[in-house]
């Protein structure tokens, strides 16, 4: 019986993985620095704290890891509150869960800051048992552990979750532990849509379509 989802923010509830496309080369820009061509599809599976660690060693940067993420997060913080829209039927899921007596935990590589701030703005706060995020966890969605520790935060074996994740590489990590696994289509993951479709237990164009 299912208990419990474990559901991501960043192109899962909202769409909004158009932001993270390129904060890395925008904020090096905004230092007058040339960015490398490859260098947000690295970023792309990092946690902005490993991200950052990756910017400073890989450009040489005087600044301190908390003075970069301050600069990083006000940069995002804006186009957040401006331009990241919730996906169709994503509230109507989460209240579906909640009437059902589900737990919902938030599980998101974001920054509490803006997750919060995003949250507020749509009066989604309150539907959640739990809201994680990697900050606060030193945890990242390349390894499984951090599912086992949302669970946990929820009370709840593997067996009683569904995990909801769109990027391939969390939804990889998530099954590897051991746990069911919808996935969601997004924009951002066209190009492994096909393979995530093969490893997910099911997966959805559009959130609305869910039914447990």
């Amino acid at each position: 019986m299912i208990k419990g989802y474990i559901v991501d923010l960043d192109g899962t509830l909202l769409d909004s993985m158009f932001i993270w496309n390129d904060i890395g080369s925008r904020y090096l820009l905004s230092k007058n620095i040339i960015p490398k061509k490859d260098l947000d599809k690295i970023l792309a599976p990092l946690s902005i704290n490993q991200a950052i660690k990756y910017i400073i060693n890989e450009y040489s940067l005087n600044q301190t890891p908390k003075q970069i993420y301050q600069e990083i997060n006000t940069l995002l913080k804006q186009r957040y509150l401006t331009e990241a829209k919730l996906k169709p039927g994503a509230k109507d899921f989460l209240i579906r869960c909640i009437k059902k007596q589900q737990k919902l935990c938030l599980l998101t590589a974001n920054t509490l800051e803006i997750t919060n701030a995003i949250l507020d703005k749509y009066s989604l706060s309150e539907l959640f048992t739990k809201i994680i995020t990697s900050e606060q966890t030193d945890l990242d969605k390349q390894n499984g552990t951090i599912y086992h520790f949302a669970a946990n935060q929820l009370n709840l074996k593997p067996s009683e979750c569904i995990v909801i994740e769109d990027a391939f590489h969390a939804i990889l990590s998530a099954k590897q532990a051991g746990f069911t696994v919808w996935a969601v289509y997004d924009a951002s993951v066209q190009d492994k849509w096909s393979q995530i479709c093969t490893i997910s237990d099911k997966y959805f164009k559009n959130i609305s379509e869910m039914e447990d």
